[in-house]
């Protein structure tokens, strides 16, 4: 179910400029003229670092990249620039869902970035893995859809999740060194991190076969030698410390029974990550009302209170209930349902985000010499968090794909 999109109207003088604007920045390595430049002027700018909001600031886009940003009267802008005055909106990284399925689709990945989602990762697809990242690199190069990291397939056991309960396919391994073997062919056919399953069943009211300890080692130790982060599908506390126990960097679901305060210093001191998923839990509990929701969020509220660090991550498509497609609201109302306050939400949503994707270095916050993902909304999310849906204008790799 996708949520309404406020377009905030641009003078139209504002709207040629910034159609001009689009075409200099895609065709400007063409071009033996200067870097095209486009400036954003008289905004208020979140960065996504955790710095509180900076009124009236600048943030210059040269090519794909953001070329000064910062208080108004501190920024240069190049005298060439397409000079847009935004109105006194708010300025703010592109928002990433690392948590998500089913983008393999270019209209979904254009709904994405339509909302203000300009990067989603894929946890999870049973598709013929080359055909999986031919397409991933294809999207990477249309900026009019979201960009896409990608996991492949899931590393499971035979009859492990997701074949068990759902009938999903996933990357069997049958031990610890048959796991290195298929884990260093997984990388080399292109996936960006590895995502393993840790689920035991307990959610499911049966034993499902998992990965043992040494096959979830085996798993870490080729992803982190070759550079690239594990995500850990977990549902429980058990499953949690079994993922902490291998060295996973990234927990995707929030624990669905009551987290006990040990295991969230644990986690916290390991420096793992959490992608709580809320609305994939809502949904759940809506279709079978057994409260997972409720705990989910009570469990958020207490690791997040404790400095635990969250990504944001809906799990869209990863259940039979409609998740938001574009931005979204739905999760983050549930964040801040559990205590979390609105500029820690959007970190989550933006550098946090950008971590768990192993992109921080380019993406996720709104620095120099980052790649230029921008949003522009009508209001002051701090203050509002639906003023998230009021997008006014979206650029991705520094080309305008909404005005």
């Amino acid at each position: 179910m996708s949520e309404t999109l406020y377009a905030a109207r641009f003078s139209r003088r504002d709207v040629l400029k910034l159609a001009a604007a689009g075409l200099l920045l895609a065709g400007c390595r063409q071009s033996q003229q200067p870097e095209a430049a486009l400036a954003l002027v008289n905004g208020t700018l979140i960065d996504g670092t955790g710095a509180g909001p900076l009124p009236d600031a600048a943030l210059v886009v040269q090519g794909k990249q953001i070329g000064s940003v910062g208080l108004r009267a501190r920024v240069k802008i190049p005298a060439h620039a397409q000079v847009v005055d935004v109105g006194g909106a708010t300025i703010l990284p592109g928002l990433i869902n690392a948590h998500v399925h089913d983008a393999y689709e270019e209209s979904t990945l254009k709904a994405w970035a339509q909302g203000g989602v300009t990067t989603v990762q894929d946890l999870g697809n049973s598709g013929p893995r080359g055909q999986l990242f031919v397409f991933r690199d294809q999207a990477r190069d249309k900026p009019q859809g979201a960009r896409l990291v990608a996991a492949g397939p899931m590393v499971t056991v035979p009859g492990g999740y997701p074949i068990v309960p759902w009938g999903g396919g996933g990357l069997t391994v049958a031990s610890a060194d048959d796991a290195r073997r298929q884990v260093e062919q997984l990388l080399d056919d292109g996936a960006d991190l590895i995502k393993i399953a840790l689920e035991s069943g307990v959610i499911f009211r049966q034993e499902i076969p998992m990965l043992s300890p040494e096959q979830a080692e085996a798993v870490v130790e080729v992803a982190h030698r070759r550079g690239a982060l594990v995500a850990a599908h977990v549902t429980v506390s058990q499953d949690v410390e079994r993922a902490l126990a291998a060295g996973v960097d990234t927990m995707a679901h929030m624990a669905t029974d009551d987290v006990p305060d040990a295991l969230i210093a644990r986690m916290i001191e390991a420096n793992a990550y959490w992608i709580p998923t809320l609305e994939l839990w809502a949904g759940v509990s809506s279709r079978t009302a057994v409260g997972f929701d409720a705990q989910a969020v009570s469990n958020l509220q207490r690791y997040a209170v404790a400095g635990g660090k969250v990504a944001l991550g809906t799990d869209y498509g990863g259940y039979t209930t409609p998740f938001q497609l574009g931005m979204p609201i739905r999760e983050i109302e549930l964040m801040q349902q559990a205590g979390m306050a609105p500029l820690q939400i959007i970190v989550a949503a933006t550098r946090n985000a950008a971590h768990v994707c192993n992109r921080e270095r380019e993406l996720g916050t709104l620095e120099v010499n980052k790649v230029a993902d921008v949003l522009v909304v009508d209001g002051n999310p701090v203050e509002d968090l639906h003023a998230l849906t009021r997008v006014k204008l979206v650029l991705r790799d520094g080309v305008v794909i909404r005005q």
